[in-house]
């Protein structure tokens, strides 16, 4: 199923804004010109600050300019924000019409990367969330380059049909492999013995095990850590749901950093952006 739903956002730049503090990790130093990603769940369907909560993302868009930007749990609330506020070099996409009221989205840097064809979402034929996955094809300095998010089945519980949707996912990434390269991820809700269980495609890496597997950066939703949830329980979850998968390993475009970002708590809320950290990443272009 291809459809399609692209918003404009002409907006001012910001001028005043708030730079979430981020630490980088390097994988034998960044290219002079790489490719900046950022893939954050916003949680949107969390309505307690939501204004406040989502307006320090676009903040932090706006101070970064990453060049691809992959948003889970985007509701038509925060969209509306992310169009008013974003500065007019960003497009984004998302399904012409979702299965739920929350969805991923894509955002693109205009004046870095061009769009090579119409999205594509592929509805997930047993999820019983509503999840699919987005595909658009685009060129970053003359690399073809597949950008692929989504949000996989939630909870536990739900395993076997994650696993399915991984799978899908993987399956596409394997056949595009000889013609450009993949970039996927998102809120994946995965456990690493499901990944195992899939198994890993060839010449594909997990951009964080590629950058070094940092303890201090692992864990993307943390209750331990963030409040957002207000969690009931004595005990404190923390696991690595929100993954990004790059294929094939051996191409032109190659994982440089990794970094958790959302870290600091919003002055005026007292919160986080998000229940989630965000990922940011940085792939350096080989040049031989």
């Amino acid at each position: 199923q291809k459809s399609k739903s692209v918003f404009h956002i002409h907006v001012n730049v910001l001028k005043n804004y708030t730079v979430l503090k981020k630490r980088i990790i390097m994988a034998k130093g960044i290219s002079s010109h790489s490719l900046k990603v950022l893939s954050w769940n916003i949680d949107g369907r969390d309505e307690e600050d939501i204004q406040d909560r989502t307006e320090s993302v676009c903040d932090f868009i706006a101070a970064n300019q990453p060049d691809v930007v992959y948003l889970q749990e985007v509701v038509s609330k925060t969209m509306g924000i992310i169009g008013s506020k974003l500065d007019s070099s960003y497009e984004g996409y998302t399904a012409f019409s979702p299965p739920a009221y929350y969805y991923p989205a894509i955002l693109v840097r205009k004046s870095t990367i061009q769009v090579q064809g119409s999205l594509e979402c592929l509805n997930f034929p047993h999820s019983c969330m509503g999840r699919h996955l987005l595909q658009l094809p685009v060129k970053f300095s003359d690399l073809g380059v597949q950008l692929m998010t989504s949000h996989l089945e939630s909870m536990k519980d739900y395993g076997r049909e994650r696993k399915d949707q991984l799978r899908s996912a993987f399956e596409i990434m394997t056949k595009l492999q000889a013609s450009k390269i993949c970039i996927f991820g998102g809120d994946l809700n995965l456990r690493d013995n499901e990944v195992r269980n899939v198994g890993l495609p060839k010449k594909t890496v997990d951009v964080w095990e590629a950058c070094g597997s940092v303890e201090e950066e692992k864990y993307t939703w943390d209750v331990s850590a963030n409040d957002n949830l207000n969690w009931p329980y004595g005990n404190k979850p923390k696991l690595r749901f929100d993954r990004v998968y790059l294929s094939p390993s051996d191409g032109k475009l190659r994982p440089k950093s990794f970094s958790l970002v959302g870290k600091e708590r919003l002055p005026r809320c007292g919160r986080f952006p998000s229940d989630h950290w965000g990922l940011w990443m940085e792939f350096g272009v080989e040049t031989q």
